[in-house]
Formats: C-alpha cells, structure tokens, sequence
C-alpha cells in the first residue's frame, strides 16, 4: 500500500518493484529532480518496502518494521541532510556514513543511506562518498537526492543508476490539495496552476498569506515606477515578514518563493507580448497584456537573466538583503531603458 502515496512515478513505481521481486537492487542511486515531487517521500517508501517483515512487491506499513521507518527509528536505515541553518553536507556526516555501513545489518540483511540535498555536498565530503561507491559493502544500498545533476561529481554519477523524477500534473496536485489539504475546488486549481508542478510548493501556497504576498507583489508591480528601487526593497522584506524568519535556510525557502513570483511576472508579460493565453496569473490578465504594451521585447529578455543570477547567488549564501536590492534596481533600470547595468 506504501507506493500509492507516491504521484506521477508510476514507471519509477515499477521499476523498484521489479527490482526488489527479482532481487536486483544496485548498490548506488541517484534520485534527480526539481525539489518537491516526491523524492524523499519515495526513498522512504522504498525503504518500507525493502525491510518490509511481509515481503513483496510493496510495504505493509503495519509490521514493526515499517511502523520504525515511518517514526525514522530503523538501526539499519540511515538518513543525512544538511545540518540546520547549514547549506552543505559536511565531512563529518560522511565519516559517520562509512562507520555506519562498517557495521553489518542488526535486523536485516541489508543496510540503506539516504543522503538528501547530496547536490550540497562540499569538496571533502564528496571525496569521502567516492571512496565508499568505489568499494560497497554488499549489503549496503546508498540513495542521492538531487535537483541537479551538473552539481554532482562525474566520478559520483558514473557510480549509480540514475533515476528521474518527473514534476506532479496539474490535476494530480489538485487532487491532493482537495483531498489531503481540504482546500476548495477554486483554490486548489489556483495553487496547482502556480506550483509548477512541486507539491512542496503548492503545500507553502497552501497558506493564505503566501498567495495574499504574490497578488499584493503583483499588484505592486503593475504600478512601480522606475525611482521606486530601494522604497520597492525595503516593501518586500517588510511584506514578505523575510526579516521575521530566525532560520536561515526558512528564509531562503521564501526568498525563493518571492523570487519566483518575480520571474513568473516577467514571463507573464512575455507571454502577453506574443498574444499568448497560458499565463500563470490569470487573474490580472488584462492588466498584464496593459503593462506588457510599456515594455519591449529587449527589455523583458534582458530582466528575466538577472531574476535567474539572483537565484544562484542565493544558492551560494548571498546577503538576502543585498541580493533583492541589486536584483530590482537592475530590473528598474531596465524597465528605464539603462542597459549597463
């Protein structure tokens, strides 16, 4: 029953089955994918289904086992992350890796790592895992979670069977929001259609103010004018309750919602300057093809670059602050007809 919590990974569904009736299950993994469509919850559901005390094709989820997975309490499955307010996986979770799978299985033949965010590895991390894949214990099975693979090591990738993962469907993610999350039937297609197929993402759109940040952002964005730059910042950190946030990695959570909002905005107008319908802010499309008419196309091409630096910079550990008052005041002098900028 454990693998129909997992959407849109039917044929990942069944290639795990297949694997795990016929006994053969490679030593190394990499799950890749945009963040929130289900990988970690599919690793965990694996993992059921592995240790599962009732073996088969899928995990019981009421045998001591699976009751221990699903509680994070199994001796023989190890999970690593980047430790809180953290951006990395550092050497030190990785020398815990390799005493881990050094010891052989206490109740169970075999032993399974889940290494989240492994994209975030730093340099002596990464070398440490490579020696491990170079020489598995047999009984040892090692999961990568990445959204990127370009992030990951040739030598790591030639190690592990890839495994993609596919964004949720619009109806798929409505479906969950309607029948998990009790959202009506408006919302929920309002969600779906922003999240970009990430159910992490429609589960933070969830929260009212989060939608109430994107129209008052878009509504703000209609009317800006092009001296508004350090006014406009200082509004966002304030509206956006950035600056209320104590946890770093909690704040770049929702700098990257905001970020995203931005980047669909300018798409919006692109798509409203080439006649198109399929806007994400379908609301305020009549506003949008009215402002799209005040931009040219150079414009709009030349914004949508800077919208996407900032999101790598706050990949690597840019001031927040910094970042979006560099990121609208480039954007306003764009919007201005200053292109050296």
């Amino acid at each position: 029953m454990s693998f129909k919590v997992v959407s849109c990974q039917n044929q990942t569904v069944k290639l795990f089955q297949n694997a795990i009736t016929n006994k053969r299950l490679a030593h190394a993994y990499i799950f890749t994918g945009q963040e929130g469509i289900g990988k970690v919850l599919f690793s965990k559901e694996l993992a059921k289904a592995i240790f599962c005390q009732h073996p088969g094709r899928d995990a019981c989820d009421t045998c001591y086992h699976c009751q221990r997975i699903e509680n994070n309490a199994f001796s023989d499955l190890l999970f690593i992350l980047p430790e809180k307010n953290s951006r990395i996986i550092k050497i030190e979770q990785l020398k815990y890796l390799q005493e881990f799978l050094n010891v052989r299985p206490l109740e169970s033949k075999q032993k399974m790592v889940i290494i989240q965010s492994a994209d975030k590895m730093n340099e002596e991390a990464s070398n440490c895992l490579l020696k491990t894949l170079e020489e598995p214990p047999l009984y040892a099975i090692i999961i990568l979670i990445v959204t990127s693979l370009d992030a990951v090591k040739d030598t790591i990738r030639s190690r592990c069977q890839i495994v993609r993962f596919s964004p949720l469907t619009f109806d798929s993610i409505k479906e969950i929001l309607i029948h998990r999350f009790h959202v009506d039937c408006n919302q929920a297609e309002q969600i779906a259609s922003l999240s970009n197929g990430s159910m992490e993402r429609a589960a933070l759109l969830c929260d009212t103010h989060v939608l109430e940040k994107r129209n008052w952002l878009i509504d703000r964005l209609l009317r800006l004018e092009c001296d508004d730059n350090l006014t406009f910042s200082k509004e966002l950190l304030n509206e956006w309750h950035i600056q209320d946030l104590e946890v770093l990695e909690e704040k770049r959570v929702l700098v990257k919602e905001l970020l995203l909002s931005f980047l669909l905005y300018y798409r919006d107008l692109l798509v409203c300057k080439s006649g198109g319908y399929e806007l994400y802010y379908r609301d305020w499309k009549d506003a949008l093809v009215l402002k799209s008419n005040s931009l040219s196309d150079d414009v709009l091409f030349r914004i949508v670059p800077v919208i996407k630096t900032s999101f790598e910079y706050l990949d690597h550990n840019a001031n927040i602050t910094l970042l979006i008052e560099n990121m609208v005041t480039k954007i306003l002098h764009l919007q201005r007809g200053v292109f050296s900028v």
